[in-house]
């Protein structure tokens, strides 16, 4: 663990060794009526954090949008409530594609990420990046180097082997693959490393795109004409997109960049040490939704990275929630995460937890009073909610998505 005692919170570290604006979420966003509980002057903040989300304007998403993040927290949605408690030091334990981080460095405030999924620490570095205008300039001329050093190889068809599992290879055509092996060759090949990963980053961006998987969450084969030199094309549109991005975070970005973690939520006060936060804001997977470690199967396995600790360790997966004792499981879950939250909180400190309901088998589990009960035994107290009607996965069934407030006893 790389964490110092003392206000470092400029430079990465690791733990041991949701689609409008690019995001896809866990429950559709219809909008609708919105039921409070608790405190009323907190539960409208967090209505109000809900509504921010249905009438966002897309010109002001800033990095938000590149690379998608199937159930992201929205960003106007983590703004809202940032805004509303002017935290100074801000953890999103669930940080995914960094979402809170970014909306952090514009308010101003510090912020640490922690996630089990390898691919978030590099999507979460690169959306929180600023970049200043000399940085910007040297990236793009990296991009278009890289660029048509592919395009040269597609034209003259340069053989390549791919070093693949067996099990991707049906996921593309094959002069696709060619062409992708030679693009992360050229990559590969780039020698700053402060370049060569959003490089990175951009080509993981592209990577389903370019298959014959329907999307992130549909994890099956769909009909679609990839032509030779389309997938360089997307890479350098992608490159040129963050370039834009980072210009329009550089213009707001107050704060420094956060601290991320490759770890468990429910291992926090191991893997911060001796930091402590005033607001945790952060969106837990939903029990029995999706298996969250499937959305980037396709990425993990092109960038070469160690995906086993997420797929023995993810919380709330769809491929265990049929299980015996799977609602018991889910709520030592929570209960853990719940305690880990709090042994990092300062005195005074906040949670906002954004959740949907779970589906544990035939059971439909509310996060509220299941938060409530187990938050109580950890010192937490449920200071607000804010509940709104979703359609969930099934396309036909309704759920609800709650945003909730807890402070400590």
């Amino acid at each position: 663990m790389h964490v110092s005692d003392g206000d470092d919170w400029g430079e990465p570290s690791s733990e041991g060794e949701s689609e409008r604006d690019g995001q896809k979420r866990p429950l559709s966003q219809g909008g609708g009526p919105i039921r409070r509980e608790g405190d009323a002057a907190a539960a409208s903040v967090l209505a109000r954090a809900f509504r921010s989300a249905e009438r966002e304007d897309p010109l002001t998403n800033l990095t938000h949008g590149f690379h998608s993040w199937p159930a992201g927290m929205h960003w106007a949605t983590a703004r809202t409530v940032l805004e509303a408690i002017q935290p100074t030091r801000v953890l999103d334990p669930f940080c995914g594609g960094g979402t809170v981080l970014v909306e952090a460095r514009v308010l101003g405030a510090k912020s640490a990420g922690v996630d089990l999924n390898p691919l978030s620490q590099r999507v979460a570095a690169v959306r929180a990046e600023a970049r200043d205008a000399i940085g910007r300039s040297r990236f793009l001329a990296a991009a278009q180097g890289v660029a048509e050093r592919s395009e040269a190889r597609v034209r003259e068809r340069v053989n390549i082997r791919v070093d693949l599992p067996e099990a991707e290879l049906r996921w593309y055509d094959v002069h696709v693959l060619k062409e992708l092996g030679g693009l992360r060759e050229e990559i590969r090949a780039v020698p700053d490393l402060e370049d060569r990963v959003p490089l990175i980053v951009c080509f993981s961006s592209i990577l389903v795109k370019v298959s014959k998987q329907r999307s992130d969450t549909a994890e099956v084969v769909a009909k679609k004409r990839i032509r030779k030199g389309l997938s360089t094309e997307l890479f350098l549109r992608k490159a040129q997109e963050l370039s834009e991005r980072w210009a329009a975070l550089n213009e707001v970005a107050e704060g420094p960049p956060p601290l991320l973690f490759e770890g468990d939520a429910r291992s926090l006060p191991r893997i911060l040490g001796s930091k402590r936060m005033d607001l945790i804001l952060t969106s837990p997977p939903y029990g029995g939704t999706y298996d969250y470690a499937a959305h980037h199967a396709r990425r993990i396995a092109w960038l070469g990275l160690d995906d086993s600790k997420l797929r023995r360790l993810e919380m709330g997966a769809r491929r265990e929630s049929r299980r015996e004792g799977a609602a018991d499981a889910w709520d030592r879950d929570v209960s853990a995460m719940l305690e880990a939250m709090k042994a990092v909180l300062r005195p005074g400190g906040q949670i906002v937890l954004l959740m949907g309901d779970a589906q544990i088998g035939r059971e439909r589990v509310p996060p509220p009073p299941q938060v409530a009960y187990l938050g109580a035994k950890h010192g937490l107290a449920v200071h607000a909610v804010a509940s709104q009607r979703r359609t969930d996965w099934t396309g036909h069934r309704a759920r609800e998505e709650h945003l909730i407030w807890l402070r400590q006893r």
